[in-house]
């Protein structure tokens, strides 16, 4: 190494080690000043994470005690159904044994099971089982297709306590509920889940072509001979009546709302039937995204009028149904009829959104708003509601 390279090594090892040391003193001195001051108490205290306890045997016995103080009120709903069929030889007569569910309530001091509809759609000999294998009669009251709800009679005097029905608007998603019945024919069976969402529509084909709305979904688990059972909650207060699942899937069912039994309740029993769903007239078809890119439209949900019934409350009020059709990316929107955006103020996302208002909250011969889209703008119509045309008219099946 030449000299002039010693000199510079030298240079560069002072100016580190002078670094160092003024580096050394500093940190001596800033660990110094640090402990001088003074810490708060609380800046010592560890990061405490906040602990959930669930108590899990408490729920277990919640759900225990509400089982064993209101199985004595539901009962296996046994029916025998008969059914014609017209052969080259006449009408011919066959028979078959269903299995349903259902539960004792009160109305003007006297017992009554309510159940669904489709358990005793024609049924020619009804009897219900109660959970301590005793059998009775009973007879059919009242029955309404379109919520799928029906009333029994048992012919015999009983000393049962009734269950009581909850304000079904109280229910929150993530409820806890339970589901029993007689799933199968194996009565007395408790299934446990949550409330997964409020508000529903299915369309059950064992008992109209009509829509059933404002349903609630259910995870606690639902089958065959569940149907017409309670669905509690964990007071033990009836909130729905299970009624349906999607087929293959799991943890999906469906329960009518205990203010739907409440409200018809009065009815079925008077009068055997209920006659007070509300009826637009139309044929409606939900709208996405996609649907609402393709038709230019203002907002990005909503339901489509398809058609509207002639001389129903929808034609009457001026409302108008898809002359055309546009494709967007192969597929084929309906076009140039009406897009009802809210009714009474309340958006209408869907048409569950859009049956299951009417269904809660209308009733035939109230005048609601409809606000729509029309040709790009939006506007306000004004529609009498009518009542929904009986179940033995198959061609308004579609229409809501």
């Amino acid at each position: 190494m030449s000299s002039r390279g010693t000199v510079v090594l030298v240079a560069v090892v002072a100016v580190f080690i002078a670094f160092m040391t003024a580096y050394s003193v500093y940190q001596a001195q800033l660990v110094a000043s640090v402990a001088e001051r003074p810490i708060a108490a609380q800046t010592l205290q560890p990061y405490a994470p906040v602990n959930v306890t669930i108590n899990v045997q408490g729920a277990d016995q919640q759900i225990q005690s509400v089982y064993s103080h209101t199985i004595g009120s539901i009962v296996m709903v046994s029916c025998i159904t008969e059914t014609t069929t017209v052969t080259f030889f006449g009408p011919q007569q066959s028979y078959e044994e269903v299995i349903g569910s259902g539960f004792f309530v009160n109305y003007s001091g006297n017992l009554y099971v309510v159940t669904n509809y489709h358990v005793v759609n024609g049924a020619v000999s009804v009897a219900v089982t109660l959970m301590n294998g005793s059998s009775y009669p009973a007879s059919i009251v009242g029955t309404d297709p379109y919520s799928d709800l029906a009333v029994l009679h048992v012919n015999a005097t009983l000393n049962v306590q009734p269950l009581q029905l909850a304000n079904s608007n109280n229910l929150r998603i993530g409820e806890t509920v339970m589901a029993v019945g007689s799933p199968y024919g194996l009565a007395g069976s408790l299934t446990v889940g949550e409330v997964s969402q409020l508000g529903r529509s299915i369309q059950e084909s064992t008992v109209t072509g009509y829509p059933i709305a404002d349903l609630i979904q259910t995870s606690a688990p639902i089958n065959p001979g569940n149907s017409g059972g309670p669905l509690l909650d964990l007071n033990g207060d009836v909130v729905g009546v299970n009624t349906a699942i999607i087929a293959e899937s799991q943890g999906i069912g469906f329960a009518i709302p205990s203010n739907i039994v409440a409200r018809e309740l009065p009815y079925l029993v008077k009068y055997g039937s209920y006659n007070l769903h509300p009826w637009l007239g139309v044929e409606i078809v939900g709208l996405d995204y996609f649907a609402t890119q393709a038709l230019h439209l203002p907002v990005s949900y909503g339901v489509e009028i398809v058609s509207v019934v002639k001389g129903g409350p929808a034609a009457k009020a001026g409302l108008i149904g898809a002359n055309s059709s546009v494709e967007y990316y192969g597929m084929q929107i309906p076009s140039g009829g009406d897009v009802i955006i809210a009714i009474n103020g309340t958006p209408v996302t869907n048409t569950d959104a859009l049956t299951s208002y009417m269904e809660a909250n209308v009733l035939p011969g109230q005048t609601i708003v409809l606000t729509i889209v029309r040709n790009g703008q939006i506007m306000n119509v004004p529609v009498v509601v009518g009542a929904r045309p009986p179940p033995s008219d198959p061609q308004y099946y579609s229409t809501v």
